[in-house]
């Protein structure tokens, strides 16, 4: 095209002008995904959709101006029910020993960790939270919510987190 163009300018032709063009049939469709996550950060919502038709939307916490989550699109790499609360390397964790399963766990009974390090989504004990930027980068839910959301993604499913 860009030959055709140019040769066409340089001629000083002034026709229509004959593009080839070729037909590129997409690599991912709705098809290929049966649910996909959309994070909103700046309404602290989370949208779950079936392909391209929307499910339910859930109030969530993010993470607060100092541990921001992050913009971008993730994909779920594990899944675990009543999972431990391991303290990360960060400084805002030092000395915190790992809590167990149960009450006064931070993850609440269901972590969908991201394919970003140290970013999941999670159920909360600090329902109080919700619908703002409290956390330390992760997406925070409501127990029941976070277990309804458990039952219905798999690993593999998309997360678009974004602005908004």
């Amino acid at each position: 095209m860009r030959s055709v163009i140019g040769h066409a300018l340089r001629a000083n032709i002034r026709g229509p002008i004959e593009l080839v063009v070729e037909t590129v049939e997409p690599r991912i469709t709705p098809a290929s995904y049966s649910s996909i996550i959309v994070i909103r950060r700046g309404s602290h919502t989370l949208s779950l959709y079936r392909r391209t038709t929307f499910v339910r939307r859930l109030g969530v916490a993010v993470g607060q101006p100092a541990y921001p989550t992050p913009i971008g699109r993730f994909s779920i790499v594990v899944r675990a029910r009543n999972p431990w609360w391991y303290p990360p390397d960060s400084a805002w964790a030092q000395g915190l020993e790992p809590i167990p399963p149960g009450p006064g766990n931070p993850l609440g009974t269901r972590w969908m960790g991201l394919s970003v390090s140290g970013v999941g989504i999670h159920g909360t004990p600090d329902a109080a939270s919700i619908g703002y930027s409290a956390s330390h980068g992760c997406i925070r839910m409501r127990i029941p919510d976070a277990e309804w959301l458990f039952d219905r993604v798999s690993v593999g499913t998309p997360v678009f987190i974004v602005r908004a």
